[in-house]
């Protein structure tokens, strides 16, 4: 069975992530067997860019907490498949006994019934994905179940939770989480401080911090966030205790995920700026693959704002350059013309991991390219970061 509805969106140009982006989407509502893992017939919500010549696109599932259908999630999925996503949003394990792990193999299977409809010419999905690595977001139970996937298939590559639940209940976490520290992809994982479902400090941040392996984690506390601040506006209407608004709430995960997500899939690192600036929200990050953002101040036309992450006592160096070069060194491809090299920033990276500068920009640089490079060492090992650039007006 299939019914159909089109959301129609601004075609705005990128501003900020959590303003919509610049493809118009579609909603399907599917019902679907699966014919990989047994797990029979299947329920889910589809969202995905209307704009097809575009694709292929990457593939996300969003999977739902304890007892809530898809539909509660409609604004946050629709916003994110307006970036260039294709959404894969569970309706399955919507009842009382619905279980993390039910709700894990399920979607597993439907992001797998998206890959083979993608290769069949005769779908609605033809070419909108192309088995490219898959990210995982979930909220509540299935936060906790986004772990759970992570563990019993290795695609799952990027992995986003709101508000995770910890505990025997749902099927019991405690597999999932003790995997959890094995999972090398980038995580993030955001609580609230209002939450009275799932306490941020003995509830959430335990899965940040457990995410040891992985490559790049951030942690962000929601200042007046409660359990319910990715749902839709009338669910946090009935549900929402925090000292936030519902519609803050909401801006506040659309902008942490499409940030996290475009930086970790496209590459997008200057989004990180925009992330670790996030109203009401408080960060923690860590790193063994160093990221890097170089972004002309939005306030200052002045300043150029640069930045990175990495583990507690790295020591932190921030290099720019007026051009590119190549050099092989321990630590990675240093791509800026070592003539010209200077240090713009160095540190040792405090508690919080994260380690920002403020740039004057040198009038004698106007129309000027400049070029910068991120290296995070400690104890002789190390890790350098793309090369990045800005262009000063």
């Amino acid at each position: 069975m299939l019914t159909s509805f089109c959301i129609a969106l601004s075609l705005l140009a990128f501003q900020n992530p959590e303003d919509p982006g610049v493809y118009q989407v579609a909603v399907q509502d599917v019902n679907h067997s699966d014919s990989h893992y047994g797990r029979g017939n299947i329920s889910a919500r589809v969202y995905y860019p209307t704009n097809t010549n575009d694709g292929p696109f990457p593939l996300v599932a969003f999977m739902h907490g304890w007892i809530e259908p898809a539909s509660d999630y409609d604004e946050f999925c629709t916003h994110l498949a307006s970036w260039g996503y294709v959404v894969y949003s569970n309706n399955t394990e919507t009842s009382i006994f619905g279980t993390l792990q039910a709700e894990a193999k399920d979607t597993r299977a439907g992001l797998q019934w998206v890959e083979d409809e993608s290769q069949d010419s005769a779908s609605w999905l033809y070419g909108m994905t192309n088995n490219q690595p898959w990210s995982a977001v979930g909220h509540s139970m299935g936060g906790a179940a986004v772990a759970y996937m992570c563990k019993i298939d290795s695609r799952v590559r990027q992995a986003v939770m709101f508000e995770p639940y910890k505990g025997s209940l749902v099927g019991n976490s405690n597999s999932a989480f003790d995997w959890f520290s094995s999972f090398s992809g980038p995580v993030l994982v955001i609580g609230g401080t209002d939450d009275l479902t799932n306490n941020w400090s003995s509830t959430v941040l335990p899965w940040y911090r457990t995410a040891d392996n992985s490559s790049r984690k951030i942690w962000a506390l929601i200042n007046g966030g409660d359990h319910f601040g990715s749902t839709d506006a009338n669910i946090h209407f009935l549900w929402g205790f925090g000292s936030l608004s519902g519609s803050e709430q909401q801006l506040i995960h659309r902008r942490l995920a499409t940030s996290f997500l475009q930086a970790e899939i496209r590459g997008e690192e200057d989004l990180l700026f925009d992330l670790f600036n996030t109203i009401a929200t408080d960060f923690e990050a860590s790193s063994s693959d160093t990221p890097l953002w170089v972004v002309l101040d939005p306030n200052n036309s002045g300043v150029i704002q640069v930045g990175s992450f990495a583990k507690p006592g790295d020591y932190m160096r921030i290099a720019g350059s007026t051009g590119t070069g190549f050099t092989q060194s321990a630590f990675g491809d240093i791509l800026l013309d070592m003539n010209r090299l200077r240090i713009a920033h160095a540190n040792v990276i405090p508690q919080a991991g994260i380690s920002s500068s403020q740039l004057p920009i040198n009038p004698s640089f106007s129309g000027s390219t400049l070029y910068f490079q991120a290296l995070a060492t400690n104890n002789g090992l190390g890790s350098i970061s793309a090369l990045n650039e800005v262009h000063i007006p």
